[in-house]
């Protein structure tokens, strides 16, 4: 048998050079040199050598910060090659205070920004969520009732003893990120708190083209009384930048799970000194009315105890179950093995699951772009009959009518809904109250649950494991229910005139309005409300804010000139009513045409204005020098008294510069950019309406009359915004060309003329009085550094690395004694064992203080 093999083998040839920068003929390290088979990099000195096939037409010459050159390889043993630098990606330009185009070499105090793709890869219901990790000093905080919860974001730490949550703003406009919890009474008879999510959170990822942070008050000084705890700048996509009409489509699909479930001890089932039986679960067995979920008998040791999903036959043959206590007590339960059921809050929790459909279709033409966008969100929470659904309808408008007049338009509309969101705190309310605070029986299976009316008394008695203190979790999420609605929309319109050459004007006006009407639902049997109740809870929020600006810039000489000066107006309204019975006539009637006791209702409603004045000067020499100088004036109606407006305003003022070494001093070839900056600002924190001045506040009714009160605090007619100082110093140092990157920045705060609800003596008719006092000092250290191992022209590896520190010490406080308590709990009801979140003279802000102790 013969065999013959053919083989082709291409004839292979060698290719050597260098690689320079055009301007200066100096030597390019690590270029990347790549052909359709095979790729090489250049040395230290430039030098490279890469054999190729000769089929093989070119090759591909890329760097980070130069124009990509493609050369013919035909005939050729020897290429050198000069690149050429691409200014547009060696100037990154981001969005600062006011919507403000910078080049961040100019800037004076750090920023970060990351792009759409950072938050779209994996996406989250709530795009705070990916923030996590990527931008140094930034910390973000999930909510704790998982999918539309509330997710916490602080920048450089907490530095007020009241309010740290920086402020969001939407192409331009500020937009509301505040979270509006129901009226609660954590006593016997009143709803627990119920997280229906922040407002950040209903900013849509896919709308989104770039999130920058502007950390601190040095950066947001221009925005005066909101800048204090740094901002949060979006920029929303445009339309197609290349001309023509183009359609996107993009679905994902997210699965969820619980991460980490605490551990529990599976030796000993519910119980006391050893002993248990389950007769009522009200304490007429043995220990069956107890929290603890141990302490009884051994689990898994062949021990036959009634319990609660015992079997109990019935004379006529049929079986209910031992729980099954109001139609069938006194009927023998039946003993069944007191066996562990380790994975019962494992088997609790599902698998979530988020579905996100977007569609965008954009156009662009010579005079501007459009773009639309609709976004359908549907998430199954990890917990059963928890949910969200939000659509979101964006529309993004840039249009110029001549070369001097351009038109910019941005509005969102969502709607957001869920048939549940469950409640927080400590309390019955709270399915994690019996499963993970309590432990939960040992012995439970979770399964036994589900079915949870008790038979023959459906919609009025549910099953349960235990009557004096807890509910069936499957009750709590399926019957006792916090669904809402709501309807938003946010955005601006803008127009920018040019006016000669060197100066312009812009008018904008922007709005975020919301509607959300709640209904919580407790029926009948629940263990605060016995005869169920109802609530519907309207909440509304409007947001206006107006501005101008007038800008000129101009070059003269050496010299780069910049000078805007402009106001804003912010008209914002809040109010919420809650109208609730906590006992209904009838079961399954949810209405307050069912109240069997007078309804109650409580409202409020806010009113705030703040005018402001601002003005920012821009010197640059010779593109490596550049001086920063700001200053805004706010006058806020929340420090106003009815007699006087004396005492509203505040005047905030910063400077900043920076200087680009790299221009004005040669340095080793392996520093392609080197900057140090530097910058010291003051800004304000403001406080909520009302506190100047005493105001009326609804309470329960009496004999079906509404009653009033005065409210339980002291105002104070000489209140003032607390007041940050900042400085802060830093560099940016580039290498290789950008391929390696390194950013430090140390800052130092204090902010001082803390308002703080001072508790007072009960004799005096108040609980507290509204005080300025007190003085936090923040300082930490930034580092960011980023990574580019490869790039070529289709496939580039980007890493980036922060590691951030802060440290806010409290320096004084009014109090004599130097300490004030901000809120406390006790645990397992005991007043000996309290933890206290307590801030101390020469104490860190954020500590905990405790008389009991705990261990794992």
């Amino acid at each position: 048998m013969l065999f013959t093999i053919y083989g082709i083998t291409h004839a292979q040839t060698t290719i050597t050079g260098r690689v320079t920068d055009k301007e200066n003929n100096e030597p390019l390290p690590f270029v990347n040199i790549t052909s359709n088979t095979t790729g090489t990099i250049t040395d230290e000195n430039g030098n490279y050598s890469i054999e190729i096939s000769t089929e093989t037409k070119t090759l591909q010459f890329s760097f980070l910060g130069y124009k990509t050159e493609t050369i013919s390889t035909e005939n050729k043993t020897i290429i050198n090659v000069s690149l050429t630098e691409d200014a547009a990606a060696l100037n990154e330009v981001v969005i600062t205070a006011l919507g403000i185009k910078r080049n961040t070499k100019a800037l004076g105090y750090s920023v970060q920004a990351i792009k759409s793709k950072n938050l779209t890869e994996v996406k989250t219901v709530n795009f705070l969520d990916n923030l996590q990790g990527k931008l140094a000093g930034v910390m973000v905080t999930q909510g704790a009732t998982g999918v539309g919860s509330t997710s916490k974001i602080t920048i450089r730490g907490e530095a007020s003893f009241s309010n740290n949550n920086p402020l969001f703003v939407v192409d331009g406009t500020p937009i509301n990120n505040e979270t509006v919890f129901n009226f609660t009474n954590q006593a016997a008879a009143g709803f627990q708190e119920i997280d229906f999510g922040n407002g950040a959170m209903e900013v849509n990822p896919d709308d989104i083209e770039s999130v920058t942070v502007l950390k601190g008050a040095n950066a947001a000084a221009l925005y005066g009384t909101r800048a204090a705890n740094g901002v949060i700048v979006i920029k929303t996509k445009d339309g197609n930048k290349q001309k023509g009409f183009r359609v996107s489509l993009n679905t994902s699909v997210t699965l969820d799970s619980a991460f980490k479930l605490p551990e529990f001890q599976n030796t000993y089932g519910q119980g006391q000194s050893g002993q248990f039986e389950f007769v009522d679960g009200l304490g007429g067995g043995t220990s069956d009315n107890l929290t603890y979920s141990w302490g009884g008998p051994k689990l898994d040791a062949g021990i036959l105890i009634p319990q609660f999903d015992s079997p109990v036959q019935l004379p006529d043959g049929s079986f209910v179950r031992g729980g099954d206590t109001s139609l069938y007590s006194g009927f023998p339960i039946t003993a069944t093995p007191f066996n562990s059921n380790p994975d019962n809050l494992k088997d609790f929790y599902k698998t979530g699951v988020t579905t996100t459909n977007n569609i965008s279709i954009s156009n662009g033409f010579d005079n501007g772009s459009y773009r639309l966008s609709f976004t359908d969100l549907r998430s199954e929470s990890i917990i059963p009959g928890v949910n969200l659904d939000r659509q979101t309808v964006a529309t993004k408008l840039n249009f110029k009518p001549s070369d001097k007049t351009e038109i910019n338009s941005s509005f969102s509309y969502v709607n957001s809904s869920s048939d549940n969101r469950p409640s927080n705190g400590y309390g019955s309310e709270n399915v994690n109250y019996s499963l993970v605070a309590w432990g939960g029986p040992r012995s439970l299976n979770i399964d036994n649950l589900k079915n949870y009316w008790q038979p023959g008394l459906e919609g009025v008695q549910q099953y349960a494991f235990n009557y004096a203190f807890f509910d069936n979790p499957y009750f709590i999420l399926y019957e006792n229910k916090n669904a809402f609605q709501r309807d938003r929309i946010f955005g601006n319109i803008a127009i920018k005139q040019k006016l000669t050459n060197h100066l312009s004007v812009s008018l904008r006006t922007g709005m975020d309005y919301s509607s959300e009407t709640r209904q919580l639902i407790r029926n009948f049997s629940s263990n605060r409300f016995q005869n169920g109740a109802y609530a519907e809870h309207d909440v509304t929020y409007r947001e206006v804010n107006t501005d101008f600006l007038i800008n000129y810039n101009n070059e003269f000489g050496d010299f780069s000139f910049d000078f805007s000066a402009g106001g804003n107006r912010l008209n914002q309204t809040a109010s919420t009513k809650q109208s609730q019975t906590v006992n209904l006539a009838q079961p399954g009637i949810f209405s307050l045409n069912n109240a069997a006791s007078p309804i109650e209702v409580f409202q409020f409603k806010s009113e705030k204005r703040i005018n402001s004045l601002y003005s920012i000067a821009k010197l640059g020499y010779k593109n490596y020098l550049y001086l920063d100088v700001t200053g805004r004036n706010d006058w806020s109606s929340a420090l106003a008294t009815p007699f006087s407006v004396d005492g509203t305003s505040f005047f905030y003022p910063s400077v900043s510069t920076s200087f680009i070494l790299s221009n004005v001093v040669k340095l080793p070839h392996a520093i392609s950019f080197a900057k140090i900056r530097a910058s010291l600002a003051q800004v304000g924190n403001d406080t909520n309406p009302y506190q100047t001045s005493g105001t009326f506040v609804s309470q329960t009714t009496f004999n079906g009359e509404p009653t009033f009160s005065d409210q339980n605090f002291i105002p104070n007619a000489n209140l003032k915004p607390e007041q940050t100082t900042s400085f802060e110093i830093g560099t940016d140092l580039r290498f290789f060309k950008d391929r390696l990157s390194f950013d430090f920045t140390y800052y130092n705060a204090d902010t001082k003329d803390q308002i703080i609800s001072l508790p007072i003596a009960t004799s005096s008719g108040y609980n507290e009085q509204v005080v300025n006092g007190g003085t936090v000092n923040s300082k930490g250290v930034e580092i960011v550094l980023g990574i580019t191992p490869i790039k070529t022209k289709n496939f580039t590896w980007n890493s980036t690395f922060n590691f951030a520190t802060n440290k806010s010490t409290v320096k004084d406080l009014p109090q004599n004694d130097g300490r004030l308590t901000l809120a406390f709990s006790r645990i397992y009801d005991s007043a000996n064992q309290t933890v206290w979140f307590q801030v101390e003279e020469g104490g860190r802000l954020g500590d905990f203080y405790g008389t009991g102790v705990f261990q794992k």
